[in-house]
């Protein structure tokens, strides 16, 4: 298990790893990775990239269940902070109630729902932070949390789509597309998120 920069070397190496497409996009557009590989394939990953510290990880199905993805996550913790690192922000499917609870196990803090479209349906927001300025944002973040904060987040996502790859590491044209009506409508306050899936804040 190693940190590695995102280098050109690293990318083919991705691009020939077995990741969902929207995980292969942030790790080739994040600052740095901690990657484990097996046969010199890379079978995990676990990203930090954007001005946002966006943060995810993702682990080669038949390589689950064993423990990787905390060592991954460790090891990006420990590169958090020799970098000084404010905070790490992630987002998570409600499906995968695992990776939630894990993650809020290490201090990871829900922040709020988003709702893109019928399709797509919703994420919750996550920040991990290390110092008051990470402390500072989180509760600039929990004003999403609201009716009125989400409809801004929606405007603000759809404002700032051609610049979602410097912010989130996130390349524009993988982006879900939002459907406004749908978002608002469907609002709700990630405890009742939570709830829902028995993960408990």
């Amino acid at each position: 298990m190693v940190i590695v920069q995102v280098t050109d070397e690293v990318r083919k190496t991705l691009r020939n790893s077995n990741f969902s497409p929207l995980f292969l996009d942030n790790c080739l557009n994040s600052r740095f990775l901690a990657v484990e590989f097996n046969n010199q394939e890379i079978i995990g990953a676990c990203f930090v990239g954007g001005l946002l510290n966006s943060n995810g990880i993702e682990i080669n199905e038949e390589f689950r269940g064993k423990g990787l993805g905390k060592k991954l996550l460790s090891e990006i913790l420990e590169e958090c902070q020799k970098r000084k690192i404010s905070f790490l922000v992630g987002v998570f499917k409600p499906t995968n109630a695992i990776s939630i609870k894990t993650h809020m196990k290490i201090g990871y803090q829900p922040l709020f729902t988003f709702h893109y479209n019928k399709m797509e349906g919703k994420e919750i927001v996550v920040i991990l932070p290390f110092n008051k300025k990470g402390r500072l944002l989180t509760s600039l973040l929990r004003l999403f949390d609201t009716r009125i904060g989400n409809i801004f987040f929606a405007i603000l996502m759809s404002v700032l789509r051609s610049f979602l790859k410097g912010l989130i590491s996130f390349s524009s044209d993988q982006m879900p597309k939002i459907d406004f009506l749908y978002s608002v409508k469907n609002f709700e306050k990630v405890q009742k998120t939570l709830e829902d899936i028995h993960v408990i804040a």
